[in-house]
């Protein structure tokens, strides 16, 4: 971002009694684009973490898939969203290549579960398996008509007491963009809470119900998730195979071209 459009995004966060940050190194959020990524720098945080309707928005840039043979860096924009409750680690893909599927995160279909009503034509859900009782309860119709007003085009995570709304690069770096994000935000924070804040993992209470474990880690137990709904298991997105498949094929016809000329005149 422009040096001036810095100042003024900041003067503007000042304005609305919230604080500002150019960089942050390692925010450490519980989000899956957060940790999923290495590298992980927000910029032009906006922190409104003290406000009536708190939450932190900013860019975020990291590398993905640094372990394999085709790493990337993406950019992205990010609003996070405190919850009163732990809930399940809930995944709602937006249709098209959004935010997480340009950074290459992909859930297993076995994780999949089908949304009530049309929703599926606009969000693709996925929670951890045993937890879809919890997902709809969750997201109930009039939630996702929420989501679909006003996170248009986005991604959507539930992660421990966070909720997160990716999308893309810039969304949120100038300054005329502050009012909408912060009466988005406390909309989708009102019903969020309304759905979340009795939530209650009755698994986490079984296990602290266990008996081998004292009266402080029994209390410090409940109200948790259960580790099988804590996190959803990632993998490998099908853009990113693409792409390694695309690029693997250039180089291969690239290769024959140069040694068989003759046997391929129709490659330029």
């Amino acid at each position: 971002m422009a040096t001036g459009g810095r100042a003024q995004l900041q003067r503007a966060a000042i304005d609305s009694g919230f604080g500002y940050q150019r960089e942050l190194r390692g925010p450490g959020l519980p989000g899956v684009l957060f940790r999923a990524g290495s590298k992980v720098v927000a910029s032009d945080v906006i922190d409104a973490r003290a406000s009536a309707a708190p939450f932190i928005a900013g860019g975020l840039t990291a590398l993905y898939g640094e372990d394999s043979s085709l790493p990337s860096m993406a950019v992205t924009s990010f609003v996070a969203i405190p919850l009163e409750r732990t809930v399940p680690n809930i995944l709602l893909f937006g249709k098209g290549i959004g935010a997480l599927r340009r950074a290459g995160v992909a859930v297993g279909n076995r994780q999949k579960l089908s949304l009530e009503g049309d929703f599926d034509r606009s969000f693709t859900l996925y929670c951890p398996a045993g937890y879809e009782r919890d997902a709809l309860e969750i997201f109930t119709p009039d939630l996702m008509q929420l989501l679909m007003d006003t996170t248009k085009g986005c991604d959507v995570e539930l992660a421990d007491d966070w909720m997160f709304v990716y999308s893309g690069p810039g969304r949120y770096s100038k300054a005329d963009a502050l009012p909408g994000l912060v009466a988005v935000t406390e909309r989708a924070r009102d019903k969020v809470h309304r759905q979340t804040s009795r939530y209650r993992d009755e698994r986490s209470d079984r296990v602290a119900s266990a008996g081998t474990i004292s009266p402080s880690e029994h209390a410090a137990r409940v109200g948790r998730v259960a580790e099988g709904g804590s996190r959803l298991t990632t993998r490998t997105g099908p853009v990113r195979i693409a792409v390694t498949v695309l690029s693997t094929a250039l180089l291969v016809i690239a290769g024959a071209r140069f040694l068989f000329p003759d046997l391929i005149p129709w490659l330029p």
